[in-house]
């Protein structure tokens, strides 16, 4: 097997898991951890997963969740982001779900074709980590016309934008394409031989 298609293969893995732990997460957020303990109707993951409810349905039944100070600088506070990660351009149209759910398609298969073509380790990790935050938010979209982000970080009175773990992946991810594009060719160290 060459390169490429060994780092393809562990690719793929890696999307899948980020997607799962994306997606897991959400759940222990949503359903345990920030919902009002009088609102909790615990469903296993695997059902809460196929069980789509739209943003709509949380603002019918008036569901609440509550915010939970971790540090002095970190809080779980639950926020339906109806724009792109951070919140950036947010919206309250429900097409624009839509609308971000194809662009964060469009934008996983470009990563998926240099997924495909990557020999090098870090664009292989890179590119996963952005594909699977990517279709985690997508997920989100999918299932509640908004995406869960629950982590908020503050100093004082200045909140930065909430968001969540695929958040986390894509800006990761993005920060080594950076990387391996300004400096991956010069360097040899970043690259794993198998």
């Amino acid at each position: 097997m060459t390169n490429s298609k060994f780092f393809f293969l562990y690719g793929l893995i890696f999307i899948l898991g980020i997607i799962f732990i994306d997606q897991y997460m959400k759940w222990v957020m949503i359903e345990t951890v920030l919902r009002m303990e009088e609102q909790r109707d615990l469903l296993p993951f695997t059902e809460w997963f196929m069980t789509p409810k739209h943003l709509e349905y949380f603002y019918d039944e008036r569901e609440s969740f509550l915010t939970r100070e971790l540090l002095p600088i970190l809080n779980l506070n639950m926020v339906w982001n109806q724009g792109v990660s951070f919140g950036f351009l947010d919206t309250n149209e429900p097409i624009m779900a839509y609308v971000f759910t194809g662009i964060s398609v469009a934008i996983s298969v470009g990563f998926l074709v240099w997924l495909a073509m990557a020999e090098r380790f870090l664009t292989v990790v890179s590119t996963s980590m952005i594909i699977g935050g990517a279709i985690g938010n997508a997920i989100d979209r999918i299932r509640f016309r908004a995406v869960a982000d629950f982590i908020e970080f503050h100093i004082g009175d200045f909140h930065f934008p909430v968001f969540n773990f695929a958040d986390i992946c894509i800006t990761i991810g993005a920060i080594g394409i950076a990387w391996a594009v300004l400096f991956e060719q010069k360097k040899s160290y970043l690259t794993v031989d198998v």
